[in-house]
Formats: C-alpha cells, structure tokens, sequence
C-alpha cells in the first residue's frame, strides 16, 4: 500500500510489535487484541483505559463522520499540548494543513476501510523549526456504538517533551508499517 510520499511496508504481528521502541504501546496493543472474539473488530465502548494507563497522556480517539470529516473524540495531555489544544470534536482540517492532511488520509483509510492496524515512525517539525522530534504512532480500528468502524483508537510518542509553546508544524514523509487483520487470528495476543 503507497500514501503519498510515505513509504508502507507490511508486517506480521510479532514484527509489527517488535518495531515499537516505546514499550508503553504494548499495553494497548494487547488489551486490543484481548477485545478481538469473534469480530475483527472491537466496539469502542468495550475498550478499558485502566489496562494501558501508562500510555493515556499519549492516547487519543478520531472518528469519521458521515461528511467525511475526521474529529478528535479525545485527547491525551502529551497530544494536545503538541497539537496546540485539541479539543473534543476538534476537525482535523483546521489543524493540519492540506498537504498533511493528504499524507495522513491514506493512514486513517488503512485502519479504517481496510481493517489493518497501522504503526508510522518518522519526525516532526517543532514550532518555527527549532527542533525535530522522532515520533512513534499506533492506530487501531475500532466499532463506533452504531456498529460500522469509524473510530481510531490512536496513540503518539514523542522522543522531545512538548509544552504549549512548542508545536508540530510540519510532517515530512513517514515509514509506515501496517498488519491486516485478516492475518491476526481473534483472540491472538502475543
């Protein structure tokens, strides 16, 4: 799969796992794969935050709407901090600008139309091009209440610690590494 200048590579679950370097997203990625019976994917009321609470500053909920908007349904402090104050309901397009919009699009469409989980590593510009962070992301499907998959369970790390004076601006190109979930039996959890 190709998005943009990104470069996609796919994984098996044990490699997609072992390419975190942020232990923290074990956490997730487990209680995710533990909510996965006889559905590929979880609904999101089912998700528990207490089996990854050492990744909640970092997590964060985006939902597709109908008009084909992405919104924030929540954010982590370390995300809305980066991001300049995301707020519930907060539309993606009044905070990133059409070009990463567009590189991110594919990613969302991947976990979203395509049922796979997706990991980017890459870096990101910091405010007025002080400093780059490397930045570590998951994105997990997950049900919306009425049944279709229109929600991402997503998290960020950022090597650089953030504040509200220091932003992402820009996105260069990203390594992007996904896992079909027709490959990932129900209930498997390595």
């Amino acid at each position: 799969m190709r998005g943009g200048k990104s470069l996609w590579s796919e994984l098996d679950l044990h490699q997609l796992m072992a390419a975190f370097t942020d232990p923290r997203f074990q956490h997730m990625i487990r209680h995710w794969l533990a909510l996965r019976q006889d559905d590929s994917v979880p609904c999101r009321c089912a998700v528990d935050p207490t089996k990854f609470q050492d990744s909640l500053s970092m997590v964060w909920l985006m939902e597709r709407h109908d008009d084909g908007h992405y919104r924030y349904r929540l954010a982590g402090q370390a995300i809305t901090e980066m991001h300049g104050g995301i707020r519930r309901g907060t539309d993606t397009s009044s905070l990133f600008s059409p070009q990463a919009l567009d590189m991110f699009r594919p990613r969302w469409e991947a976990v979203l139309d395509h049922n796979q989980i997706v990991r980017a590593e890459g870096e990101v510009v910091l405010a007025e091009g002080q400093a780059v962070s490397r930045v570590e992301r998951l994105m997990l499907p997950l049900r919306s209440d009425s049944g279709g998959v229109s929600v991402i369970l997503g998290a960020t790390s950022y090597e650089t610690a953030c504040g509200l004076d220091l932003t992402a601006t820009a996105f260069p190109p990203t390594n992007i590494q996904y896992c079909p979930l027709s490959d990932v039996p129900p209930g498997a959890c390595p």
